[in-house]
């Protein structure tokens, strides 16, 4: 597996000159939740390890996402909007057609004279991956004859010898970026790179080194693999246990609307859950080991000294937890995911608190992913974004989150930077596959489900909504479930937190939250 000590990568880096524009590399990985080893996952992660634990390397250890479910997701942090204003709440939706014309992140740094180079899965695929507004180079997406992406059996195959990393999909999406760091060497431009990784994504067929890694008997259910208690009416509108396995075959025929042997909420059977669960760590190693591959050839490039890196997970994911298999809820693990932001030793004099004491550093404030544009565009000194306003459709660079610059400066004292962060669900996304029409109905979605996360407190109304006017028209008055989770004056991120629905139990702090949740993210000053 790739790996170079912290100090072995650090005293490698070249020098360049201290004017030179920062490049930037950009690894999504998809479906990834923070389990990785140095996030406080159980997954064997040295690569992501390595990186996070780098001097100028900053672990974002409260970061939100704006929908837990890829292509609403991918939309907001790659245009800085949010889903209210991409439009983009299924899996079919353009927000160049629907929400704007918006310049994107690469399309930004393309604009200023960058090299943008993508590949794998980076957009959410069905829309030419924004070519060719983001991209100085034709799109890359690697194949493998459906061996990574066989849905038809189980969903985790331990695919056996001789078959290599490189043989398959996300490999090859690894040698690719070493070959287009190479030739970034010869470019008289700063470089732009986006990794876009299709693993732990369902199905979970990787080598069987990965699964090795996790012996059967080391892995366990997940606590609190029930539904909230008290859950309440918010059940019907909220609830979605199967979303991910149900694109399996075996899951999907058992799913079946007739006769189902699991029906639409039944809860995943203990043992497949354990099968479950192994095979998502392995997923997580083995894009542990095809990030490094990429780190490493950064390295080699000469170019490590002077680039930005950016590693994270388009949103969490659920392996039992709450009794949920999949993204596709407002619930902690489905919208919290890993980010980890690497600062380059050119900008040392800038962020000397990331340089300086023990390693690795992390912080506590709340984040949230549509302030990953405005910060690269910062560190990079480009053109600063200035604030959408709410009749935005018709800007184009605009942004509706924040720059985390104040939290890379001062990493040990920015607890405070967001009084809160929000995120969003519509209803008819839920497993579109057999019992939901995944928001086929022009007028859908109908229904959706508003959250905000304070450092104590999840909040979540199940509202009417109207798609058709900009912004969509909420009606608030339409309420149809609440939810209220006490992640206590600790701030934990552990299952326990929602086990149970306290909505009817603490009035006032309902009041004040839902007062909070309809003002909005225009309403939280940031630091």
């Amino acid at each position: 597996m790739a790996g170079l000590s912290v100090i072995a990568i650090f005293s490698t880096w070249a020098l360049v000159s201290a004017s030179s524009p920062p490049n930037v590399l950009f690894l999504v990985s998809d479906d990834m939740r923070p389990e990785a080893a140095i996030l406080g996952g159980k997954a064997i992660t040295p690569n992501i390890d390595r990186l996070a634990s780098l001097p100028g390397s900053l672990i974002f250890d409260r970061a939100y996402v704006q929908q837990a479910i890829c292509c609403p997701t991918r939309s907001s942090f790659l245009t800085s909007r949010r889903p209210d204003s991409t439009k983009v709440w299924d899996l079919k939706t353009s927000w160049r057609q629907a929400g704007g014309n918006f310049t994107t992140l690469p399309e930004t740094f393309k604009n200023n004279g960058y090299w943008t180079v993508g590949m794998g899965k980076v957009f959410h695929p069905g829309f030419k991956d924004d070519a060719p507004y983001s991209w100085s180079e034709p799109y890359f997406h690697a194949t493998d004859g459906g061996i990574s992406n066989n849905l038809s059996g189980n969903c985790f195959v331990p695919l056996q010898p001789p078959l290599k990393d490189s043989d398959l999909i996300d490999g090859k999406l690894a040698l690719h970026a070493v070959d287009v760091l190479q030739q970034a060497q010869a470019q008289d431009k700063p470089f732009f790179v986006a990794v876009g990784l299709h693993r732990p994504h369902l199905p979970w067929n990787v080598l069987q080194k990965y699964y090795d890694l996790y012996p059967p008997s080391q892995i366990h259910l997940a606590d609190h693999n029930q539904p909230p208690v008290n859950y309440g009416p918010a059940q019907q509108w909220s609830w979605d246990p199967e979303s991910g396995p149900r694109h399996c075959g075996y899951m999907r025929s058992m799913s079946k609307k007739s006769d189902p042997a699991i029906g639409e909420y039944g809860l995943v059977p203990d043992d497949l859950a354990l099968k479950f669960r192994r095979a998502y760590y392995a997923s997580v190693s083995a894009t542990d080991a095809n990030f490094g591959v990429v780190l490493d050839a950064l390295n080699a490039s000469g170019h490590a000294n002077n680039t930005i890196i950016v590693l994270i997970g388009d949103h969490g994911w659920q392996l039992g937890d709450l009794g949920e298999f999949g993204k596709k809820t407002n619930f902690e693990r489905a919208t919290r995911a890993p980010f980890v932001m690497h600062v380059p030793p050119q900008l040392q004099d800038s962020f000397p608190k990331l340089f300086s004491g023990a390693f690795p550093k992390r912080t506590d404030a709340l984040v949230e992913f549509t302030d990953i544009m405005p910060t690269l565009v910062d560190l990079a000194g480009l053109v600063s974004m200035p604030l959408c306003p709410i009749q935005g459709k018709d800007i184009a660079y605009c942004t509706e989150g924040a720059s985390l610059r104040p939290i890379l400066q001062e990493p040990n004292n920015s607890s405070d930077f967001k009084e809160a962060v929000f995120m969003q669900y519509a209803h008819c996304m839920h497993d579109e596959m057999i019992w939901h029409d995944a928001c086929a109905d022009p007028a859908e979605p109908k229904v959706m489900g508003y959250a905000v996360r304070t450092r104590r407190w999840r909040y979540v109304e199940w509202v009417g909504f109207n798609k058709t006017t900009f912004p969509p028209t909420i009606h608030w008055d339409q309420l149809f479930g609440t939810e209220l989770y006490d992640h206590t004056t600790d701030d934990t991120v552990g299952n326990v937190a929602e086990s149970v629905n306290l909505q009817s139990q603490l009035p006032a702090v309902v009041a004040q939250l839902s007062a909070l949740l309809h003002t909005g993210w225009r309403g939280v000053k940031t630091a």
